[in-house]
């Protein structure tokens, strides 16, 4: 037994020598044994571990920035003019408004004072008496005194129109006593003579109203102006002669003495036919 152990410790040793000089011929070392963990192995591994640059790759959450989160954006300071023209401006501005104030308090002011004015003029004014009062409200009897001067505008009318014979008797009873025909002032008998002179020059005529009569009455002179616009027509077969166009009549009918009379009369020619 000796002697094998002998030989084994002896083995042991040459090999133990050799890979001494082994190792001392080269630079190289074995790594150690795999153990479980240590120290210096926890210090080996940080250069496998994925570094910093493979954090920042990898696609992080985007977050949106609300518009007032900002940071401000910080603006060159403005020069000295643009300073003094934005001064200038704002004191500008100012002076318009408190003109613009002024001129409403003045506006105001005066229109209190005239206002004013009105108010004392009007108390003032003397009240006017009970009877002006009442000739200024409408006189009942103006629809009545329309109705019949109308009438009686259009029954002259269709008498002017009638032969001559016709037309004379009736005229009479149109007029009063006393008329203005055509700015003349005359007598019942010498407007009938004007009558029959004009129906002797013209013997046919017609006359035909154009729509209903304009009247406007007048209380204090119990009176009515009527105004009509009509067609006429005047033929002389004798001198072949022809009247022909439209024309306007004015009437000026008085109810003074109750009955409705005719007091004034004109007429003037608008047109004539072929004119």
């Amino acid at each position: 037994m000796r002697p094998v152990l002998l030989l084994t410790l002896l083995l042991s040793s040459a090999c133990a020598t050799g890979t001494a000089l082994a190792q001392s011929g080269s630079n190289w070392v074995d790594p150690p044994a795999k153990s479980g963990p240590s120290a210096g192995g926890e210090r080996a591994k940080p250069a496998a571990k994925p570094g910093p640059r493979f954090e920042a790759a990898k696609p992080g959450p985007r977050f949106e920035v609300e518009p007032g989160a900002r940071a401000p954006h910080r603006a060159a300071a403005p020069s000295p003019a643009r300073r003094e023209t934005h001064r200038h401006d704002r004191t500008r501005a100012a002076e318009m408004r408190r003109a613009r104030r002024a001129a409403i308090r003045e506006r105001a002011r005066e229109q209190g004072y005239a206002h004013t004015a009105r108010t004392e003029r009007a108390l003032e004014r003397p009240a006017p008496p009970t009877a002006r009062m009442a000739r200024s409200e409408p006189d009942p009897r103006f629809s009545d005194w329309a109705v019949t001067a109308r009438r009686l505008s259009l029954d002259y009318l269709d008498s002017v129109s009638a032969p001559n014979g016709a037309m004379l008797a009736s005229a009479p009873r149109f007029y009063g006593s006393t008329v203005r025909f055509h700015g003349r002032v005359m007598s019942a008998g010498a407007l009938l003579a004007e009558k029959l002179r004009f129906a002797r020059r013209w013997p046919e005529r017609r006359y035909e109203p154009q729509g209903e009569p304009r009247v406007a009455c007048d209380g204090p002179s119990a009176t009515c102006l009527v105004r009509v616009v009509h067609d006429f027509t005047a033929l002389s077969p004798s001198r072949g002669a022809r009247s022909q166009g439209i024309a306007e009549l004015t009437l000026t009918v008085s109810f003074a003495d109750g009955a409705p009379v005719i007091v004034s009369e004109s007429s003037r020619v608008l047109s004539r036919a072929g004119a």
